[in-house]
Order: structure tokens, then C-alpha cells, then sequence
């Protein structure tokens, strides 16, 4: 009883020693929860820019762009995209302390008279600071020089949200934000995927598209993350680096057409190119989803309604001469080159 009595009071004082630094342990458990970044994957899509960045009034606005030479450049912007490589990309180059670089905007007037077309704040130049803009015009000095120096009115230019219309389905994953997304990133549909009781998918006057109500859980995840590409700008080599779990900014073909299909699980987590895209799948056309590939070009088809970033000609609905991966409405599939047909196994 003696030595029980002792290791008792050993261990009693041992414990009032420990207290005061589980106790110190604790708190400082605490502060790192609370101080420390949420583990929680956010939306990688550029934050919303402050209110300094053109809520509306008067901004000045030139024109850069090719031939490539001098004060021109070399074609490739501040964040990379070449725009030799893929000219008809809506880019002005900011004050990146004014507009952040990554975000979109309405130019009021432009230089293609278009007011529903998305530029991408995507360049910098030394000339151009505060609230004045350099609107990247492929067509040449020409018409560069005929634009010259106006006033313009910028907005920001957001998803257009299709909570509402037709039938609505319950919120899911897929239209809310993949794995390594997060619902409200630039360019996502805010609320639930539309559905429409027809046997095809439909593109809305807001340019994204409806998913048909009886389709298989998978296509309808598919259209959704179509929906959530809507707000991203064309750039050649993009989406290609980082996995297809995380929203980008900017795509290529064949990145948004990988991010679809990996969308719907059946696809890895990388995207392919579109030369890799000839051997995706299985032969032929598929039930629900078709995806159309060469080594320069790559689209699909899901549900009967095409998801591509080329518009020129083969474009005849909300988002006609909008560039980026978008629903595209034309009455055929494009045949301006020779495509190799694949679709997903069983779909």
C-alpha cells in the first residue's frame, strides 16, 4: 500500500507539472486553426476586382496589336498568352493596381461595336496607368490607328446565373463546384443546373446551357461544367498545366473539352491536347456525348449541342462572335476540316 500510496502522489504531481503545458498546447492548436489558411480548396478564378476598378464611368481606351514590332511587342502578353499563335482573343492591357490582371470586362464602346463581348485583362504596358485601357485589335495598324483615343465605360462581366429558368435541379456538386472548386467563381452560373423536358440539351439566351431533365446523371455534370466555363477567355496552351479539378481563367480547346469530359468522370485529371483527343475513347459517335478531334482542333457535342472555343461561321446563337469555350448553335457539325469521331465508353 505504501508504494501504491507513492506512485499515486507521483503521478498526482506529474499531472499539476503537465497541466500548464497542455494547457499552452491547446491555445496555441487555437490560434493556428483560426490564423491559418482554410484547408478547404477555394475557386482559383480571379477575385472580384475593388470598386476603384470602373463600376461604370468614363475610362480612356487606344488600341495595340500587330504588325509585332517596337512599342508593339512580340505578341505575348504580361500573362502569357501569345497572341501570334491565336489572334482572335479579346485582351486590354490595364493598370494592374487599378483592374486586377485575370478579370473580364464589358468595353463600351469597342472596336467591333459588339457591347456583349468579354475582354480579358490579360496584358500591362508602361503607358498605360490608372483608369486607361489598350485594347488588343488584331486587324492591323490600320484600324488601330482609326480607333485611336476615346472614352469607353468598363464593367465587370459576370456569369449569367439560370437559377429560375425552366425546371431547376437540385444542387449538386457538378453545379455548384467540382472537387478543388468553389460555387461563385467568375464565369459560374449561380444556383442550380436548368433542365428542360426536351430529348436535347438547349442553349439559354444567356448563352449556357440547359441540361434535358432524363439525361444521365453524368451528361448533366458534363453540361454543368460547360455552364461554369462560360466566363473564360480563349488562350492557346491553356488549362493544360494545372489539374482539371481546378477552375482556370483561360482555355484551349482542347483543355475545356478535357475539363468537360473529366467533369462527367470519365476522364483523368489532366488534359490532353487535341492530337491525344484522336485516340480518346472508343470509335464513332456516342449516345450522349461525341467529341470531335484532329492534331490542330478539338470540340464535343453533349446531349446535341456543341461546346467549342471557334465561333467564326459556325456560330448562330447567344454566344455568336464571343470567343472561349461556349454552347455553340449551328444547324451541323463544322466542316471547315476532316475530325477523327470518339465518345466516352457507354455514353
Amino acid at each position: 500500500m505504501g508504494q501504491d500510496s507513492t506512485t499515486t502522489a507521483l503521478l498526482a504531481g506529474l499531472a499539476v507539472l503537465l497541466a500548464p503545458v497542455l494547457a499552452l498546447i491547446a491555445f496555441l492548436a487555437l490560434v493556428v486553426t483560426l490564423l491559418a489558411p482554410s484547408t478547404k480548396a477555394a475557386c482559383t478564378a480571379p477575385a472580384t476586382p475593388p470598386a476603384v476598378t470602373g463600376e461604370g464611368g468614363e475610362w480612356l481606351a487606344t488600341a495595340y496589336g500587330p504588325p509585332w514590332e517596337g512599342i508593339q511587342g512580340e505578341g505575348i502578353t504580361s500573362t502569357r498568352i501569345n497572341l501570334q499563335h491565336d489572334p482572335h482573343d479579346y485582351v486590354i492591357a490595364v493598370d494592374p493596381s487599378v483592374i486586377h490582371l485575370g478579370t473580364y470586362w464589358h468595353v463600351v464602346p469597342n472596336p467591333w461595336g459588339n457591347p456583349k463581348l468579354t475582354f480579358l485583362a490579360g496584358d500591362t504596358g508602361g503607358a498605360i496607368l490608372g483608369k486607361h485601357i489598350d485594347i488588343y485589335d488584331w486587324e492591323g495598324r490600320t484600324a488601330q490607328l482609326a480607333w485611336g483615343t476615346r472614352h469607353v465605360t468598363l464593367t465587370p462581366a459576370a456569369g449569367n446565373g439560370t437559377a429560375g429558368v425552366l425546371e431547376a435541379a437540385p444542387t449538386s456538386a457538378a453545379s455548384g463546384g467540382g472537387e478543388g472548386e468553389a460555387a461563385g467563381c467568375v464565369g459560374a452560373p449561380e444556383g442550380p443546373l436548368p433542365l428542360t423536358a426536351a430529348q436535347t440539351a438547349k442553349v439559354l439566351s444567356g448563352g449556357l446551357a440547359a441540361a434535358p431533365r432524363e439525361a444521365p446523371q453524368q451528361v448533366k455534370d458534363m453540361i454543368a461544367a460547360g455552364n461554369r466555363l462560360h466566363g473564360a477567355t480563349y488562350g492557346y496552351g491553356a488549362g493544360h498545366g494545372p489539374p482539371l479539378s481546378t477552375l482556370q481563367p483561360a482555355y484551349d480547346c482542347s483543355s475545356s473539352v478535357s475539363y468537360v469530359l473529366h467533369a462527367g468522370g470519365v476522364f483523368g485529371d489532366y488534359a490532353w491536347v487535341s492530337g491525344e483527343l484522336e485516340q480518346y475513347g472508343e470509335a464513332g459517335p456516342g449516345k450522349w456525348v461525341t467529341v470531335y478531334a484532329n492534331s490542330e482542333h478539338a470540340f464535343m457535342y453533349v446531349a446535341g449541342v456543341r461546346f467549342d472555343t471557334s465561333w467564326k461561321g459556325t456560330d448562330e446563337g447567344p454566344n455568336e462572335g464571343e470567343n472561349g469555350p461556349r454552347w455553340r448553335v449551328y444547324p451541323e457539325v463544322p466542316q471547315w476540316a476532316t475530325w477523327v469521331v470518339r465518345h466516352p465508353p457507354g455514353m
